[in-house]
């Protein structure tokens, strides 16, 4: 006999009908139910850290750069641009510069399934905008608004503070194509 059984029956005094519950059968019931929500729990739990880490590997994988083969500095080549959903423009032809406004990273909105678009494509087009309506204040105060030549170089490892996965990006630079050259860049095949 149980303890809760044997306070009732103290409680209720012994002139009272004899109560007919199986105690044994509600305790193992309420086992029961606590052991199916441990497990349910469990399984739970192994099926959000299972998808946080499917997630962790996807965002590691998905910024892996792949190799952009960079030219020989004074030698005119082209490339494709590897990543095209980012791009950048520059404000002078200088991928050592560290300086505040060096240059400006953009992305377009698109169709894709996560909703970006080709940057890439657009990116001579965009840059060509912002010099011409000084987005960024980097005509000098006074001067006319003219839109240097612009060109669009693949950017590689050297050029200082771009994410790591933008490389393979389009950075516009003024200039031509022997800018990119000068730099060691590959032409962007846009």
């Amino acid at each position: 006999m149980t303890m809760e059984r044997e306070l009732l029956e103290r409680a209720l005094g012994s002139d009272q009908p004899s109560l007919s519950l199986d105690f044994e059968a509600i305790e193992a019931q309420g086992a029961r139910a606590v052991r199916r929500r441990t497990k349910l729990a469990l399984a739970g739990t192994a099926v959000a850290v299972a998808f946080a880490g499917l997630g962790a590997v996807a965002l590691l994988t998905r910024g892996t750069p792949q190799a952009v083969t960079p030219a020989a500095p004074g030698q005119v080549t082209t490339a494709p641009p590897i990543e095209r959903e980012i791009a950048y423009c520059y404000r002078m032809a200088d991928i050592t510069s560290s300086e505040p406004g060096q240059h400006v990273r953009f992305g377009i909105s698109g169709n894709s399934p996560d909703g970006r678009g080709d940057a890439a494509a657009g990116s001579m087009r965009i840059c060509a905008t912002a010099w011409a309506e000084d987005y960024y204040q980097w005509r000098q105060p006074g001067l006319p608004r003219v839109v240097p030549p612009l060109v669009a170089c693949v950017l590689t490892p050297a050029a200082v503070d771009i994410d790591r996965a933008a490389v393979g990006a389009v950075g516009v630079f003024p200039g031509d194509r022997t800018t990119c050259a000068a730099m060691g860049l590959p032409v962007a095949k846009i």
